[in-house]
C-alpha cells in the first residue's frame, strides 16, 4: 500500500464497513476507474478507497481528511454494519460539516432505507442502513 500524494484529487472516495462490503468496495472502486477509459490511459477517474489508497500510519485520520478534503464526490457504501461503524460516521460527519450533501451518492449493498412522502424523512431512522448524521439531511 502506498501513502497519498498530498497533492492528488480525487474524484470520490468510497466510505464503507470493511467487514459488510470488504469485497464489494475493491470491485466498485475497479469498475469506476475503469469506466469509459480511453485504450491509453490507466484508469479514467481516481477513486480513493482506504485499503488501496494508505498505510498504516500514526496519521491514519489527517490522512483520510486530506482524502476527503481533495475528494469532489463521497460514495456512502450503506449497510446494517456501516450505520453503525464508528470510523463510518467520522467520515461521512467530517464530509457534511466540509462538502456539500449534493455531492454525497448512497449505494445500498445491505439492509433497506425507505422513504415517507408524507412525512418527507426516512422510515425507522435507528434502522435504516444510514448512520446518525444522515438521518434528518435529506
Amino acid at each position: 500500500m502506498e501513502k497519498i500524494n498530498a497533492t492528488e484529487m480525487y474524484n470520490a472516495f468510497i466510505s464503507y464497513s470493511q467487514a459488510a462490503d470488504g469485497r464489494l468496495a475493491p470491485a466498485l472502486q475497479t469498475a469506476l476507474e475503469k469506466f469509459a477509459k480511453p485504450w491509453y490511459k490507466i484508469r479514467m477517474l481516481n477513486i480513493f478507497r482506504d485499503a488501496s489508497s494508505l498505510s498504516a500510519s500514526p496519521h491514519l485520520w489527517s490522512n483520510i481528511q486530506r482524502a476527503l478534503d481533495e475528494s469532489e464526490f463521497m460514495i456512502y457504501m450503506a449497510s446494517p454494519l456501516s450505520e453503525n461503524s464508528k470510523r463510518v460516521n467520522r467520515e461521512v460527519e467530517y464530509w457534511l460539516a466540509n462538502k456539500s450533501i449534493d455531492n454525497l451518492l448512497v449505494v445500498l449493498t445491505d439492509g433497506e432505507m425507505r422513504w415517507d412522502d408524507k412525512t418527507n424523512t426516512f422510515i425507522d431512522p435507528t434502522n435504516n442502513s444510514l448512520p446518525e448524521a444522515l438521518d434528518k439531511q435529506f
